[in-house]
């Protein structure tokens, strides 16, 4: 008869402040310990010969760094080795962004797992990053927008006083393009509100009046011409409703994607995309009262 695998189960151990004793009392599976622990981010080390981790990434540090807070950091996934020290497996870059901020002694929860091989280190890196189902936009929106996260919020305001809501799919009253509209709104307060009833007025309250792309390049127009001290843009919104009229969104998106080396995505299709708006804008208007695009991806994108 064989035995049953030792488990125990998590207690929780009054340590002091200070202490690097374990908070919880490790839970042994296959006779191997694994608990939770408070740990100095200076203590905790990446392996560059370790094939489950990934490359160190300075842009999604500074997007880590831009909404960080600490209160709401989860636990980070480190494997303790024999020679006693901390190897990260999951929580590379929010770590890093905790040393830069708050220094060495800064204390972040972590789940540590003793007596790993490498291959069981690999696979716990793929259990906390491939094998889980990414979280939809809208989903992402939702949680933010009940967590009560300041710029969700704006956004959504925005968004229900020009009669619309942001959902998972598009409709005449409805916005999927979730991405986009945050892209917008983070830009300036009532951007949004402008590209919104921008486009309405261009082709009414239609399903394809809300596109992704189509936001994004109208947002990038009006941005651009908008100074940081102007209360409202140079642009006039009304001509710039005119001549988004005279075509589709299908036909405007068509000419950008021609433009678009290897056909892009919706962000790079909206730069070509705000130049051709740009360019019907302006015809027939003089050099002072024409408008501008900045170069490259612009503003909106």
């Amino acid at each position: 008869m064989t035995s049953a695998k030792k488990t125990t189960v998590a207690r929780k151990v009054v340590v002091k402040r200070g202490s690097r004793a374990p908070e919880y009392e490790p839970v042994l599976e296959d006779n191997r310990p694994v608990y939770h622990q408070k740990i100095r981010v200076g203590d905790l080390e990446t392996d560059p010969r370790l094939d489950a981790q990934r490359m160190f990434q300075r842009p999604w540090a500074n997007k880590l760094a831009a909404k960080w807070n600490p209160k709401v950091l989860m636990a980070a996934i480190v494997s303790k080795r024999e020679d006693g020290r901390y190897y990260l497996l999951d929580g590379q870059h929010s770590t890093k962004v905790a040393l830069e901020k708050h220094g060495p002694d800064f204390e972040r929860h972590c789940m540590v797992y003793e007596e790993l091989t490498q291959p069981e280190e690999a696979a716990l890196f793929l259990a906390a990053n491939r094998d889980r189902k990414a979280v939809k936009p809208v989903d992402n929106y939702r949680v933010a927008l009940t967590a009560g996260e300041p710029l969700v919020k704006r956004v959504d305001a925005e968004v229900l006083s020009c009669g619309l809501t942001v959902t998972g799919s598009t409709s005449p009253n409805q916005i999927g393009a979730v991405q986009a509209v945050l892209a917008i709104g983070e830009k300036r307060p009532q951007l949004l509100t402008k590209v919104l009833t921008t486009l309405e007025q261009a082709w009414g309250r239609d399903q394809s009046s809300w596109d992704n792309m189509m936001i994004r390049a109208v947002g990038m127009v009006i941005l651009t011409n908008w100074k940081k001290e102007e209360a409202d843009p140079r642009v006039d919104l009304n001509r710039l409703a005119s001549v988004l009229r005279k075509r589709t969104v299908r036909q405007w998106k068509t000419d950008a994607v021609r433009a678009t080396p290897s056909g892009g995505g919706s962000q790079s299709r909206s730069q070509p995309l705000a130049e051709n708006i740009v360019t019907s804008y302006n015809i027939g208007f003089t050099d002072t009262s024409q408008l501008i695009l900045a170069p490259g991806r612009g503003a909106g994108a």
